[in-house]
């Protein structure tokens, strides 16, 4: 939650500083570093976690694999900036390509420690890194674009962050648990690290394509600008809530593997996680989508105004994609990682039919076909929730029906608070923003707490027994 505050920050100060053009530019390269990234990790990190080996050894061989595939994925980039920049559709990519290639090693290293802590579920430390990275992004990012730095505020700023993680990671990992050179088994331990973590390679860049086959789109067909207006309605939708899943997921997965065999206890667990994750996930995407218009307007300024119709359309993506995603953390932990992919892969091929036919809207047809995906990719993984653990799959739908319920309720209340600010003053403005978001926040509180009174108090519990233990 820390990060979502200094992120969302940063982000409306940045839009201010910067054009729409030079959000666009990092994204396109982003395109090939990501690429490159899930290339470089070869899913070593879920199968450190996933392992019941020895842990001194497994993390020695994962190391050594993640080091030589980072250095090697970097020399890939530097060697073919160029024809790479020319797929991308536009040749002024080159340099920054070149420079920040370097943050494939770097990532490459942070690989096995973040696992280790993952899987000793040292997530303090974890948030540490992260909070630390995203302050030194901020800082940099902002200071250099108020010195005329432009594009290179995003691409030094990016370097900078992946640099102190890699120092802080290796820095916060228990002396004990650091990997120690140990002799080399490829048949015990190198050749099923491989074997699960090609698995979720596959997975993970399945994934990775239809995350980025929009942005490939809207930066090749329609422009850096185009794709500066869509990646931040992204950043303010689908990626936000992206970076809750993400932190929920990284604590599922070491949770799940530890009770892989005990499948009734694994099925309430999970209906447990997706109750919680719908409670924060579901009214914040229905926030989004019915204050976009005036939290474009208040906060980011007219040039950002036509981004407005995506920003709504990705509100609802942010709502369907974590539901949906909830369920890779699951599968890694029953190691059937393979059933990642196959959902990447229905998502992937519907998005692309889609993406076809609604292209002439322009990027907004694009958002529009991400969200026929996701919702696609939702009702697929149901039914290979249902195949993995019986009868779990169909309650997926009543675990997330109380937050679907109350969100529907809020943005009517929202809606109706806006129409009485705007007949009394003519303007939402700052402070009628901070207004909806209030009644919103109330709203949704108190229906949930009137048709799902133990879901609040559990969480309550929860909040209050980690500051007590504190």
């Amino acid at each position: 939650m820390g990060l979502r505050v200094i992120t969302t920050v940063t982000t409306i100060v940045l839009a201010r500083l910067l054009d729409p053009g030079d959000f666009g530019m990092v994204a396109l390269a982003q395109i090939v570093l990501s690429t490159a990234g899930v290339l470089a990790g070869l899913g070593m990190g879920p199968a450190v976690i996933q392992s019941q080996a020895d842990r001194s050894q497994v993390a020695y061989h994962a190391l050594v694999i993640t080091a030589i595939s980072g250095l090697l994925t970097m020399g890939g980039v530097l060697a073919f900036a160029d024809p790479l920049a020319r797929i991308l559709g536009n040749a002024n990519l080159v340099p920054i390509l070149l420079w920040m290639s370097f943050l494939l090693p770097f990532t490459a290293l942070t690989i096995v420690p973040e696992a280790l802590l993952q899987k000793e579920l040292h997530f303090g430390r974890i948030s540490a890194v992260v909070i630390a990275g995203e302050l030194l992004y901020a800082m940099l990012a902002i200071v250099l674009a108020l010195l005329g730095f432009g594009v290179w505020s995003l691409v030094y700023a990016t370097l900078g962050k992946s640099l102190l993680a890699l120092g802080m990671i290796w820095a916060l990992l228990p002396k004990e648990s650091r990997p120690r050179r140990r002799p080399w088994e490829w048949v015990s331990i190198g050749k099923g690290l491989l074997g699960y973590g090609l698995r979720t390679t596959g997975s993970g860049l399945t994934t990775f394509v239809y995350q980025m086959v929009d942005n490939f789109v809207v930066g090749n067909r329609l422009g850096t600008t185009a794709l500066g207006y869509y990646g931040k309605a992204m950043d303010f939708t689908s990626r936000t809530v992206d970076g809750f899943s993400n932190v929920i997921g990284s604590v599922l997965f070491p949770s799940f593997a530890s009770i892989q065999s005990e499948k009734e206890r694994l099925s309430r667990a999970y209906l447990r996680t997706l109750r919680v994750t719908s409670f924060v996930t579901v009214p914040l995407a229905a926030g989004i989508f019915v204050t976009a218009a005036d939290m474009v307007e208040t906060l980011l300024g007219e040039k950002w105004m036509p981004m407005i119709p995506a920003l709504q359309i990705l509100a609802f993506v942010s709502l369907v994609k974590p539901l949906s995603a909830s369920t890779s953390a699951l599968f890694f932990a029953v190691g059937k990682p393979e059933m990642n992919m196959r959902a990447g892969l229905v998502v992937l091929g519907v998005m692309i039919a889609f993406i076809a036919a609604l292209l002439p809207m322009g990027f907004s047809g694009v958002a529009l076909a991400v969200l026929m995906a996701h919702i696609a990719g939702f009702f697929f993984n149901v039914y290979q929730v249902h195949r993995v653990l019986r009868g779990t799959g169909h309650l997926m739908f009543s675990a997330i029906a109380p937050a679907l319920l109350a969100s529907a309720a809020m943005i009517l209340v929202v809606q109706l608070t806006r129409i009485a600010l705007v007949a009394a003053s003519g303007a939402v403005g700052i402070a009628g923003l901070a207004a909806l978001v209030m009644v919103g926040s109330l709203a949704y509180a108190g229906i949930l707490y009137t048709v799902q009174r133990p879901l609040l108090l559990e969480v309550y519990g929860m909040i209050r027994g980690r500051f007590t233990a504190t």
